[in-house]
């Protein structure tokens, strides 16, 4: 549950952290779109992409997030969240499933997470990898089609989940970013 907790609060402090002068287009230009249940979505108000190297724990990150209003941060809006013990590339696919060794702390996490909030405010996350003898189906998947110093476009797919010990599932399919990289 702490961990669940962290990965919600994480995403409403990435939301809030915006500068107007490392948006290289207009406000409304960057996005986060994809369909919720078959409910198409685009999020358009504090969209980012954070990049960096952690060298404590040997291991890239990329936080992107972005919401459809900037005012009710705890209601639709979508995060996701990558380590990559390498550099993020092109055309390579990255997967919930695949897991990444933190040292520091002796975690093993999931390379792609999904943390969102429904209209109502209600969360899910695809943040659980699979464990034997649980029936955990979360999933997340992210590609990259562009990577440059000022934004990152790709595209994504997954399966969150609601709180236990309800797990309602929520399908998040076609889905695009084009986000500002901040610096």
């Amino acid at each position: 549950m702490t961990k669940y907790t962290l990965l919600l609060l994480s995403m409403v402090l990435l939301a809030g952290c915006s500068k107007k002068s490392d948006n290289p287009a207009a406000p409304g230009t960057y996005y986060l779109r994809f369909k919720a249940d078959g409910v198409q979505k685009e999020y358009k108000a504090h969209t980012l992409a954070q990049l960096y190297y952690d060298p404590e724990n040997l291991s890239y990150h990329c936080n992107m997030t972005s919401s459809l209003k900037t005012a009710e941060l705890g209601k639709d809006a979508l995060s996701l969240f990558l380590l990559s013990k390498t550099a993020y590339k092109t055309g390579e696919r990255y997967h919930l499933r695949n897991e990444i060794e933190m040292p520091k702390t002796n975690a093993i996490m999931p390379q792609v997470m999904i943390s969102m909030f429904t209209e109502s405010g209600k969360p899910y996350t695809a943040q659980f990898l699979p464990v034997t003898g649980l029936q955990f189906d979360d999933a997340a998947e992210v590609k990259f089609t562009e990577i440059t110093d000022k934004y990152v476009r790709g595209t994504f797919s997954g399966l969150a989940f609601s709180m236990l010990p309800e797990r309602a599932e929520l399908k998040v399919t076609d889905g695009e970013f084009y986000l500002a990289v901040y610096k």
